[in-house]
């Protein structure tokens, strides 16, 4: 007889079988994933810092942020602070998303995929520019917070906005949007599982 979590167990072994191929596949097409990531991060942060941000440059998989900040160099000149940030990084929910959709069987990837994909570009966006904000107001602050005005509560809000988009978002928001894309399964196999563990206790 089986186990009472063995349909969820079954499941979580399908899904980490899936999850193989897809972070081989995602790696490999590594270049490619971060493009519109990239655009829209360098978008967001020449939208809402118009004043010191000039532009974003990608090389493979990391991006650059231009400014007209100014810094001390090593060399006793000052040079343009130019944060840099590994997109990928922050766009490993992609491959995360998909395991869990081929796991659950899922109909409609033709169409699920590319929208899940574009529903995850602003929370992957939202991680890279953060990345750039803690290093030009905390790395960088003393220097440019002349520029910039971010005050000691704003430091405090890209600290935790950091945090948020590097540690949570990646992870959470793929798994919400396969609970709600696949609630009608999660609620099957929860069903299947406390029908496994009520018929194992008799």
């Amino acid at each position: 007889m089986r186990q009472p979590s063995s349909v969820i167990a079954i499941f979580f072994v399908r899904a980490l079988a899936f999850l193989v191929p897809a972070l081989a596949l995602w790696y490999w097409a590594r270049d490619y994933v971060v493009m519109p990531v990239a655009w829209l991060a360098g978008w967001l942060m020449r939208y809402f810092f118009p004043g010191w941000v000039s532009g974003s440059e990608l090389d493979g998989i990391n991006l650059t942020l231009l400014t007209r900040l100014t810094v001390p160099h090593v060399s006793g000149q000052i040079a343009e602070l130019t944060p840099e940030v590994s997109v990928l990084t922050y766009c490993y929910g992609l491959p995360l998303l998909v395991a869990l959709l081929l796991a659950a069987r899922a109909k409609g990837l033709w169409w699920k995929l590319p929208t899940c994909a574009v529903g995850l570009l602003p929370f992957q966006a939202w991680g890279v520019c953060f990345a750039w904000l803690l290093q030009v107001a905390v790395q960088s602050g003393p220097q440019t917070r002349a520029v910039t005005y971010f005050n000691a509560w704003d430091v405090n809000l890209i600290g935790l906005g950091n945090q948020i988009g590097f540690l949570l978002l990646p992870t959470l928001v793929p798994m919400l949007m396969w609970l709600y894309l696949e609630r009608s399964f999660v609620i099957t196999v929860a069903v299947e599982g406390a029908m496994e563990g009520t018929v194992s206790r008799h």
